[in-house]
């Protein structure tokens, strides 16, 4: 299959009706890894990527140092407890008879244990940059595995949104890949502060444990035992409850998460089309579909806002029964026997505190687990899909009839296309455009005028030659060599410079200043101020999609031929909302400078263009009418280039 290239600014405009949603693919029956994303169409198979990736050294030692400050963080937990008992007690007994240096004592006390807390701000502070280097640069890896893998030569950009299912592409891509980096790193640290925590905590509770009465089968452990057999289970039951809720939450922020791509969706469709909007009064209804569609979210946002309340709540009552209340009183049997002194008795109750401290932050990202399973579960889907896209033909004869041939044979054989039919999506689909002979000839620099109705199937059978429809059947052999150029009639413009705007899907860099320049200057763009800020994202301080009037956009498209001189250029209508005289400098220029390239192009209007000397700019046409595709020769005296008193096109040619 020859391998074609979309316009990068451009937008293709697709005409094929969806029955519906195509059903996600269980990615255990999915054809072999072809891509850079295909071991993450699972939970553990896109978390673990990154770790098994030729940046896994950097991700292992980023993980190894986050994970040894994490343990750190908890013996320095201990030493402030341990601090904080000798603080506590240096207040105590400041009065008590026998102390000789009381202010001494306190002094001490008071220093050890700003300096312990300074050391757990440093030590919690250079974990938080760890984190959020190795989040970045996770990130980062994960955007370019993802980039790589649907900007590729199979157009698995453009097919992959022929599934209705997958909804919002750029919401999975970029908040679904930073937000799951990020809860999974939360996550794993909130993990090992828990078993950090409960390991140390309990080496010291075991070091300090005394009898208590009533407890003698526990003998010297006694203090120990009732403590953890206390916290330990209330903990657990306590994280078990939480994860329960977890779970309601993460279907809510998945169902969330789609309300707000479908909106954001909108809204994107209609700063884009605000022109035509406002041309035809079209607020209210815009209004009304917004209405709609955040209403959607409003609704979510309600379920989410009561389980958000219930999770504060328990989290509240969790705080504090750990802090205030068990902290206090778990240690209390032993100092009130007089087992412990006053100091162990408050250095025990901080290491209760500690040790409920490490086991409310696993509650505490029990949100961010739940945004992690729902995030994961978009990009896991989205990972899917592309590793289906990859092979078209199986992708869409799952839902249609697909079955389109694309070879190169010596350029001057022109463009050939046998067996033509384009159709919808369903097996049983009828065409809804055929040839009217079983092979199309496009000689090799020859210029067709491609007219129908609109909605006729123009863009389609364009689409079709560029290797981009979905549904249908045919045979294409286009000139070896460069790809086709294809043109669309709205150009988008991407907040790039202008030089990248006239490169086009070539990169910037690997054109001089100077051919743009040229190329700017023959198409009428050649403005000292274009010229000046042609490598600058604005022009004077505005971006170039208010610099560029609506004309000079359409002289893009032809700056962008004139500099790429392709053998084949497919026009989608590019000349629209030009006036007459624009037009025909536009064809002009065009065959000028590029006299051997073979040329499609779909117009608009009814009358068909002539040049200045009065010769007919195309001589070759292909008319759909019906359903049916006639490709003639093109006479100046025939009557095609007139439109009849009905509307339709005459076809005497």
């Amino acid at each position: 299959m020859v391998a074609t290239n979309q316009d990068d600014f451009g937008n293709s405009t697709r005409n094929l009706a969806r029955s519906g949603p195509r059903r996600p693919a269980d990615p255990k029956t999915t054809a072999a890894p072809r891509t850079e994303v295909s071991g993450m169409q699972t939970f553990w198979g896109l978390l673990s990527a990154y770790w098994k990736s030729d940046q896994r050294r950097v991700a292992w030692v980023m993980t190894i140092i986050i994970a040894g400050i994490t343990w750190f963080v908890a013996k320095v937990g201990i030493w402030i407890a341990e601090s904080a008992g000798a603080f506590e007690n240096a207040k105590a007994t400041y009065q008590t008879p026998g102390n000789l240096d009381p202010f001494h004592r306190f002094y001490t006390a008071g220093i050890m244990l700003v300096a312990m807390i300074s050391l757990n701000v440093v030590s919690v502070a250079t974990r938080h940059f760890f984190s959020q280097t190795l989040h970045r640069r996770w990130r980062m890896w994960l955007n370019q595995q993802f980039t790589d893998a649907t900007l590729n030569d199979k157009h698995v950009i453009l097919n992959i949104q022929s599934n209705a299912h997958l909804d919002s592409v750029d919401q999975r891509q970029q908040e679904c890949l930073k937000n799951l980096a990020g809860n999974s790193i939360g996550l794993a640290m909130g993990v090992l502060t828990v078993v950090a925590s409960t390991w140390e905590v309990s080496s010291k509770l075991w070091s300090i444990s005394t009898p208590v009465k009533g407890a003698a089968a526990f003998g010297d452990y006694a203090s120990f035992a009732i403590t953890l057999g206390l916290i330990v289970p209330f903990a657990f039951a306590c994280t078990w409850g939480f994860s329960k809720l977890g779970n309601l939450m993460r279907e809510v922020n998945k169902t969330f998460q789609e309300a707000e791509g479908a909106y954001r969706g909108e809204l994107n469709t209609m700063f884009r089309r605000a022109s035509q909007i406002t041309a035809s009064a079209g607020e209210r209804v815009q209004k009304k579909i917004n209405r709609n569609l955040y209403s959607d979210i409003d609704h979510v946002w309600h379920r989410n806002n009561v389980l958000q309340a219930g999770f504060t709540g328990l989290q509240d009552f969790y705080s504090t029964m750990s802090f205030q209340i068990l902290a206090s009183v778990l240690a209390l049997p032993a100092y009130a026997q007089g087992a412990i002194s006053f100091q162990t008795y408050i250095t025990t109750a901080a290491l209760v505190g500690q040790l409920t401290n490490g086991f409310s932050w696993l509650i505490n990202v029990t949100p961010a687990m739940a945004s992690l399973k729902a995030d994961v579960e978009r990009v896991n889907e989205y990972a899917v899909e592309i590793e289906r896209v990859q092979d078209a033909k199986s992708y869409f004869r799952e839902t249609g009839i697909h079955d389109f041939t694309y070879y190169t044979h010596e350029a001057k054989k022109g463009i050939v296309v046998s067996g033509l039919e384009l159709m919808h999506e369903g097996h049983s689909s009828k065409p809804f455009l055929i040839a009217e002979r079983k092979e199309l000839h496009f000689p090799a620099g020859s210029w067709t005028a491609l007219v129908g109705n609109s909605g006729s199937g123009k863009t389609s059978l364009l689409n079709a030659l560029m290797g981009q429809n979905d549904y249908g059947r045919a045979v294409v052999f286009l000139p070896d060599g460069e790809k086709p150029f294809y043109a669309c009639q709205d150009l988008r413009i991407s907040h790039t410079s202008l030089k990248q705007l006239v490169a086009g899907s070539e990169d910037e860099d690997d054109y001089a200043d100077a051919d743009i320049a040229a190329v700017l200057s023959e198409t009428g763009l050649g403005f000292p101020d274009f010229l000046r800020n042609m490598n600058e994202k604005t022009c004077n301080g505005r971006p170039w999609e208010r610099a560029l009037s609506g004309g000079q956009k359409k002289r893009l498209f032809l700056a962008r031929l004139l500099l790429h001189k392709p053998e084949v250029a497919l026009l989608d209508e590019v000349t629209a909302g030009l006036d007459p005289h624009s037009q025909q400098a536009f064809y002009t220029l065009l065959k000028q400078h590029l006299p051997r390239t073979t040329v499609i192009s779909s117009i608009h209007n009814r009358a068909m263009p002539y040049f200045a000397n009065g010769k007919p700019v195309y001589d070759h046409v292909a008319e759909i009418d019906a359903g049916v595709l006639r490709l003639r020769a093109f006479r100046s005296d025939s009557a095609l280039h007139k439109a009849d008193a009905q509307g339709a096109y005459s076809s005497n040619v």
